[in-house]
């Protein structure tokens, strides 16, 4: 399959383009740029590839949780995209990401939600793949590691040194802390995820506020 992926949940703009043979990426630490940089760069890996939008077989975005303003940009560009080109749209959840990049196991993903707090969920990684826990925002004192878990990951655990500290003193960290375009293609070449009109695609929030007010953030200080 010939896909675009995308990802602005992060400081970083993750692409990626599926060619037959290759893929071809752009994972770069962008700041706030992503609204500028997003729609160059795609048009580079398309020249680059010598390939039009319209070849594509669909467009595939990582819908959340992750920086609001990030997840917006992301699924607009890639709506936009997909409307332009009458390609079908694919959402899926950035901590599926984070797991599959971690490799087969018990994985624990804590993805970094800020506001002293992690997303977190657990996954079953491997040929019966499954989320084992709703995808959930909480402080990392809440965070409590499964019997048989086998993997940690996710930039939670480097954001937060208290996260699960016991478990990272015996567990392997995953070496891909944030997510990447390239394991959207591969996710959504697994068929798991549904592909959809881009009027359909839907962002993964979880948590409902963007801001403490003044006395939680005193809460969440002397904590």
């Amino acid at each position: 399959m010939k896909l675009l992926a995308l990802d602005t949940s992060t400081t970083y703009l993750s692409l990626a383009l599926s060619l037959e043979t290759e893929t071809l990426v752009f994972h770069e630490c962008v700041a706030q740029k992503h609204a500028e940089r997003t729609l160059p760069e795609v048009s580079r890996l398309l020249a680059e590839a010598g390939i039009a939008l319209s070849s594509l077989d669909g467009i595939v975005f990582g819908q959340g949780p992750g920086s609001f303003t990030g997840l917006r940009i992301a699924c607009g560009v890639a709506q936009g995209l997909a409307y332009s080109a009458d390609l079908p749209i694919t959402a899926i959840p950035t901590l599926d990401n984070l797991a599959w990049q971690a490799g087969d196991g018990l994985v624990q993903v804590c993805f970094d939600a800020r506001m002293q707090q992690v997303y977190s969920a657990l996954y079953r990684v491997g040929p019966d793949w499954e989320r084992l826990s709703p995808i959930a925002v909480v402080s990392p004192e809440e965070v409590s590691l499964p019997e048989g878990a086998t993997m940690l990951a996710g930039d939670g655990f480097d954001s937060y040194p208290q996260l699960l500290a016991d478990a990272r003193e015996r567990l392997p960290l995953s070496l891909h802390p944030r997510p990447h375009a390239a394991a959207y293609i591969r996710l959504a070449e697994s068929g798991r995820y549904p592909a959809r009109h881009p009027r359909e695609a839907e962002l993964l929030y979880v948590r409902n506020k963007v801001a403490l007010t003044s006395i939680e953030q005193q809460q969440a200080r002397s904590r």
